[in-house]
């Protein structure tokens, strides 16, 4: 226990690049929704040219596809060891499900997005279990760090083949997260990286929207889509970031600094309208024509030819707003299987089911194929681009954007024209900039941000940060439930002592607090923090639903004519929280340590058992 001591300090900078060794490649895992990948730079080409980046490309195994990123899909065998990741974790399971040997097999796909449930309700825990394509259930840790495992492998591997002797010591790490995601879920990523053999020591972790417009800072003019591009990234500058993934849509605003740095001017917000939406859209038709059991069904039943069907509709996807006026339909390949289970399951052909639905003249099905009429399949797209339009509209009626005329568009689902269209007709009065691989520029940026963190200046607290702590018992404030009295002194207990103010700027390399605290009585040899946020816009007088995210204990010295005061820190350096506790009187320092909650059902059960 401890008593705060009424003394406020002013912000306090320090120099946290001191006796740093530079790493000789910067490496950087974009851990998506839908598609992942990683890129890499050598430290030594970067300081001359900073989009001197490296990103690898993948096939799928009919060649069909080719992409700069590879599906976030897991195959794991029955002792949850890895058998393949990406496109090939794809094509083994289609093949295992054809032989009839995929029931011993766990089988993840677009799992990301569970995480971001767990995010939204913060029931993410270390225990935290996701659901693989059977509804067979392994902890979100265990699936995550076998992802990271194997990008982390795959770059590695591209290192040696490029002929590059590399020391593990010398690559720094970064891994992306969305800048919507609080302190819990960027400390699953860091959770899961460590547990893929990534130091933590070596590994930062980068926001979404942040790494892209970064890069995009550094790219020449002829790598940007948009009508005065010249002046897009020119100091002063002020644009909305809009970072359109496969799962979520990351927004922040940023402006230009003279040095090139950036400025955020308003907190990151978003929401689950990523691209995947467009697939839900899309399956949802089908599900309206056959029924959704039938649609789970065929799924358990044909994987492969369901991840062929959905990987047909990824291609027509990206392709989708390219006008060719002679064309007025697309066609989506269809498996054989499809149709045959159809008529076995619902007794009708697909035709005649079609024609019993609202998608009756829109759906055309012959033999293998069916031909979706053009306004139907856009169709597929509006409910995302509308709930991104709406957002945007909403942002712009805040003081801090208000004077922002340009909007970047970054992220896959951001190479959408249908998207890009949205945008451009919902908001005419703004350039909107489209740089060329949109869908790499947070990748690319990530390995930018690893190189030089200190890019993005400042950034806007999302949370209100404290400690709990004890002050004088005030009977015109405080609640008699929260008095205690301790050596005959009365005490309110739980009492939340501010650090950082939800919306409040953070400043890189500054620490953000600096509060001194005391033990209660003479006989404590240590003194307990707990850490707490809490997403209210005004402050709490207690830590009653707050979070808590980190702790840590502190000797103290002892003797009634020492002090034995403490001060704690807190510091947003990067984009991760970090607490430094200093005992005044003998400069011995403790940090703060920040783990994963443990799922009370799960701690409950080992105390039992």
């Amino acid at each position: 226990m401890q008593l705060k001591s009424f003394i406020k300090m002013s912000k306090y900078s320090e120099d946290e690049d001191k006796d740093v060794k530079k790493n000789i490649w910067i490496a950087a895992i974009d851990f998506g929704t839908t598609f992942s990948g990683y890129a890499f730079g050598a430290s030594g080409e970067l300081e001359k040219d900073l989009t001197k980046t490296f990103a690898p490309v993948w096939r799928a195994a009919d060649a069909r596809l080719v992409s700069s990123k590879t599906p976030t899909t897991v195959l794991l065998d029955k002792d949850e060891n890895l058998v393949d990741f990406g496109f090939g974790a794809e094509t083994a399971y289609a093949e295992l499900s054809e032989n009839e040997e995929h029931e011993e097999y766990y089988y993840f796909q677009r799992f990301k997005m569970m995480l971001y449930d767990k995010v939204r309700t913060s029931k993410l825990t270390i225990d935290t279990t996701i659901s693989d394509i059977r509804g067979r259930k392994l902890k979100a840790l265990t699936v995550f760090s076998h992802a990271i495992r194997y990008l982390k492998d795959h770059l590695l591997e591209s290192l040696e083949n490029r002929g590059s002797i590399v020391e593990k010591e010398e690559i720094l790490w970064v891994l992306t997260v969305p800048a919507i995601w609080d302190h819990t879920a960027k400390l699953f990523m860091r959770k899961a990286a460590e547990k893929a053999d990534i130091p933590g020591l070596q590994l930062k972790i980068a926001l979404e929207p942040e790494a892209a417009s970064i890069y995009c800072n550094h790219l020449p003019v002829e790598k940007l889509d948009g009508s005065n591009s010249i002046t897009a990234f020119q100091p002063k500058s002020k644009y909305l970031v809009v970072d359109a993934g496969g799962g979520t849509i990351d927004i922040t605003i940023h402006e230009v600094k003279g040095n090139r740095n950036l400025k955020e001017l308003d907190c990151a917000s978003g929401g689950d309208w990523g691209g995947i939406s467009v697939d839900m859209a899309f399956q949802r038709a089908l599900e309206e024509i056959v029924t959704k059991k039938m649609v789970e069904d065929y799924c358990q039943k044909y994987t492969g030819d369901y991840i062929e069907l959905l990987r047909d509709f990824e291609i027509k996807k990206r392709k989708c707003g390219i006008r060719n006026d002679s064309n007025p339909m697309i066609t989506l390949k269809v498996p054989v299987t499809f149709a045959d289970e159809c008529e076995n399951t619902l007794g009708k052909d697909l035709t005649t089911l079609t024609n019993q639905s609202r998608f009756s003249n829109h759906f055309f099905w012959k033999s293998d194929k069916v031909r979706i009429d053009l306004p139907t399949f856009e169709g597929f797209f509006q409910p995302a681009c509308d709930k991104i339009v709406k957002h945007i509209s909403e942002l712009f009626k805040s003081p801090n954007v208000k004077s922002v005329k340009k909007i970047l568009m970054v992220g896959g689902f951001s190479e959408s024209r249908l998207l890009q269209d949205a945008i451009r007709k919902a908001f005419p009065d703004c350039q909107v900039i489209v740089p060329q691989e949109a869908g790499l520029a947070v990748l690319r940026g990530a390995v930018v941000f690893g190189y030089n963190p200190k890019a993005i200046e400042s950034r806007f607290a999302q949370y209100s940060y404290g400690i709990g702590t004890n002050v004088e018992f005030d009977p015109n404030k405080h609640r008699e439930s929260k008095k205690k009295v301790i050596d005959g002194k009365e005490y309110c207990t739980e009492v939340f002592d501010r650090h950082v103010k939800k919306r409040e700027e953070l400043i890189t390399g500054e620490i953000q607090s600096r509060e001194s605290y005391s033990p209660l009585t003479q006989q404590q040899k240590q003194v307990g923090f707990k850490i707490y946020t809490t997403k209210d816009d005004e402050t709490p007088l207690y830590i009653d639903g707050c979070e808590n995210i980190g702790s840590f204990s502190v000797p103290v010295p002892e003797g009634e004519e020492k002090d034995r005061s403490v001060t704690v820190e807190l510091s947003f350096g990067d984009t991760e929280l970090t607490a430094k506790a200093t005992v005044v009187k003998t400069r011995d320092i403790t940090l703060g340590v920040f783990d994963l909650p443990e799922d009370e059902k799960v701690k409950k059960y080992y105390q039992l058992s």
